[in-house]
């Protein structure tokens, strides 16, 4: 599929050369984002030895971008654009993505810092909002974050839209085919699944990227999404995979390849929506005494009325290690929401959500308990996009 992406590259190239084009203006500089601001509160297991020990109950948190995208279109008809996604608050990755593209009636070309086709395009299940979710959401209060420091593997979050790329906007080459009788394919290819910026070695260079240990290369991943309108209702269905090609040695016991799998549904009926979802992380940490995968599956639901939406969602992670440890890890998270249209681009959400992690056999990390550890929270929270 490499040599598939690389000459369609090659195609393109070859066109712009045999036949000049030009474009009556240069390109157009647009700039847009979001600001997502939450207040949130937690009840949890919070005395000495507990998750939630010295811990705060509230807060208030933040996540905001600016987009700077610009483009033109060339005689011929091909667009060609570039955009930069700028974090609007300090933090030790300033930029977030960055890719130019090329897109005409053959589909669109990406090339940069960006998300691979797995997890750009994976299906979502209803009733999320912008800042709460049960699955990877923007606002997470539980204190759970210990208990992936046990070597079990698990995941950080109940996620359903995760690629092998060790760093998720690692430099890559995307494609995204033409909508064909309501199918639509993207696939992506990451020469190295660890390097993102000028500091890993991809920006402006002499000689070519270090191997680090356990670094991912010559990644791979293609989504297939089919959406079909019926008088009335709808669905969309996805599902894909994503490959790491080779796992960089290291002194002593070496890591197995991960390869992930994705799949969702999603229903609408009126104002009505239903939607499930299941990713598989085959060999998420599969290393010396470690071979854990895991698994997350999930669904949602929502129901729109004028500017407001209510929604529900619940997911279920499972992480196993079959190594020595023998060890079995499982969060549960369920979430009640409720999202206002204040204007174009203006929302107001909120959420109610419990939180719950097990762990066979029972164990602690630090002196913490990590079995049966539970948390309630309440938030809410605003989202401007603009």
């Amino acid at each position: 599929m490499k040599k598939v992406l690389l000459g369609t590259t090659a195609v393109v190239g070859a066109g712009l050369l045999a036949s000049p084009a030009f474009a009556a203006d240069g390109v157009k500089l647009g700039v847009g984002g979001y600001y997502n601001a939450a207040y949130m509160v937690v009840f949890d297991d919070d005395g000495e030895g507990e998750l939630g020990n010295e811990r705060n109950t509230t807060g208030i948190f933040s996540d905001a971008e600016i987009h700077f995208t610009g483009s033109t279109v060339l005689d011929n008809g091909l667009e060609v654009g570039a955009r930069v996604e700028l974090e609007a608050e300090t933090e030790g990755d300033q930029i977030d993505e960055a890719w130019l593209w090329f897109s005409g009636g053959f589909g669109e070309i990406r090339i940069g810092s960006e998300d691979d086709a797995l997890a750009g395009g994976c299906i979502v299940p209803p009733g999320g909002t912008g800042n709460f979710s049960a699955f990877s959401p923007n606002q997470w209060g539980a204190n759970n974050a210990a208990a992936f420091t046990t070597g079990v593997g698990a995941l950080t979050s109940n996620t359903i839209c995760t690629g092998v790329d060790d760093k998720g906007d690692a430099q890559k080459i995307v494609y995204i085919s033409p909508v064909f009788a309501g199918f639509q394919l993207s696939a992506s290819y990451t020469p190295n699944g660890g390097d993102e910026t000028h500091g890993d070695g991809v920006g402006a260079h002499t000689g070519m990227p270090e191997n680090a240990d356990n670094e991912s290369r010559n990644n791979f991943s293609a989504y297939l999404t089919y959406t079909y309108e019926g008088d009335g209702w709808g669905a969309t269905f996805g599902g894909g995979g994503s490959w790491e090609g080779h796992a960089e040695k290291v002194p002593g016991p070496n890591r197995e390849e991960q390869d992930f799998y994705q799949a969702g549904l999603n229903l609408s009926f009126g104002n009505f929506a239903i939607g499930g979802v299941f990713e598989y992380f085959n060999d998420l940490n599969n290393q010396g005494d470690i071979d854990a995968s895991a698994w997350v599956a999930g669904g949602g639901i929502s129901y729109s009325m004028d500017a407001w939406t209510v929604g529900a969602q619940y997911s279920h992670q499972d992480a196993d290690d079959d190594g020595t440890a023998d060890s079995e890890f499982t969060m549960d998270r369920v979430v009640l929401t409720g999202d206002y249209a204040m204007g174009p681009g203006i929302n107001i959400d909120a959420m109610l959500g419990y939180t719950w992690v097990d762990t066979d056999p029972e164990f602690t990390v630090g002196g913490d308990d990590i079995d049966d550890y539970s948390a309630f929270e309440i938030g809410i929270g605003t989202r401007v996009r603009f």
